[in-house]
């Protein structure tokens, strides 16, 4: 069987020639054959394209190179390069070298022991922030609760798949793709290998908290309609304490006990407007999802091919 190797990145210039060399020495004690390293450079501001450039001409008809015309996110690239990927197995991994590479061979293993068709990395402990830890354990919690596709608990995009999973992850287009949950979307049998998940071998990661609330945004919206259901359940709330406001009001006039004033008046302005508002932005994020899948723009430009 042969495999090809995707590795988004985005300045990672001192990561990738390492990553090459771990790979290149690990194949050759699996059963596999190469097809090809295909690194994916989504808008780097450093010397990341030179390096995959020198690397195309070290190791020939093994590397390939796919330089993106700017930046469009870290899932874009990964879904870029699964369409060159003509393969039996790829195997998605990062640049960073946080998910080791040399679990290949284990994953292998146990992708044709179990005969399953994804064998996803879950990480037992990981070397981050105390922050990101305990977002990353609350996203995919909250996830599984309001979404109708169950993802894995605490696993990233590090991950063997078969070709099946790979031609029907091609055939989308999906403007927001996120693979963690189009994976199991597609139904097909997914096992996990446990790891421990290292520091960033050097750099910096680029994915900061915009981009991972950001990828909580896509993967919620895009796999659940559960937040326009919530606006429908903060109308009822909203009426019943409508309703106590008024049953209040009602009973302080009658008893004689109102004062004139306008503080209560502009509280409850606020508090409704406040909830109408937050509906709105519920509807907008969808509606802005639809006007942006309707145009049909191409998710990523390909800016350069490295040759063979």
């Amino acid at each position: 069987m042969n495999i090809s190797i995707v590795i988004p990145c985005h300045n990672e210039e001192k990561n990738i020639p390492e990553i090459t060399e771990r790979f290149m020495k690990i194949i050759k004690e699996t059963d596999l054959e190469l097809y090809k390293i295909i690194f994916v450079d989504d808008g780097s501001t450093d010397h990341s394209w030179q390096e995959i450039s020198s690397l195309t001409k070290k190791f020939k008809n093994k590397i390939l190179g796919v330089k993106l015309s700017r930046n469009f996110g870290h899932q874009n690239a990964v879904m870029t390069g699964l369409k060159f990927c003509k393969s039996d197995l790829t195997l998605i991994i990062d640049a960073d070298l946080q998910d080791p590479p040399e679990l290949l061979k284990e994953m292998f293993d146990k992708l044709k022991n179990e005969k399953a068709n994804c064998v996803y990395g879950k990480r037992i402990s990981r070397k981050d922030t105390f922050f990101k830890k305990i977002t990353a354990k609350m996203f995919y919690r909250i996830f599984n609760k309001l979404s109708y596709t169950k993802i894995p608990l605490d696993a990233g995009d590090f991950r063997l798949i078969d070709n099946k999973i790979v031609q029907n992850l091609i055939k989308l287009n999906e403007t927001d793709p996120f693979i963690r949950g189009l994976v199991p979307w597609t139904g097909f049998k997914q096992i996990p290998i446990e790891y421990d998940r290292s520091e960033r071998k050097s750099g910096e990661s680029s994915y900061d908290l915009k981009k991972m609330l950001n990828l909580t945004l896509d993967g919620m919206l895009s796999f659940s309609n559960f937040p326009l259901k919530i606006s429908y359940y903060i109308c009822l709330i909203s009426l019943f304490i409508l309703f106590l406001l008024v049953v209040y009001t009602l009973n302080s006039f009658f008893s004689g006990q109102t004062v004139p004033g306008w503080t209560s008046l502009i509280i409850v302005i606020l508090f409704f407007n406040s909830i109408l508002f937050f509906i709105l932005a519920i509807f907008g994020e969808y509606l802005g999802r639809i006007f942006l899948e309707i145009k049909k723009r191409p998710n990523v430009i390909i800016s350069e091919v490295t040759e063979d």
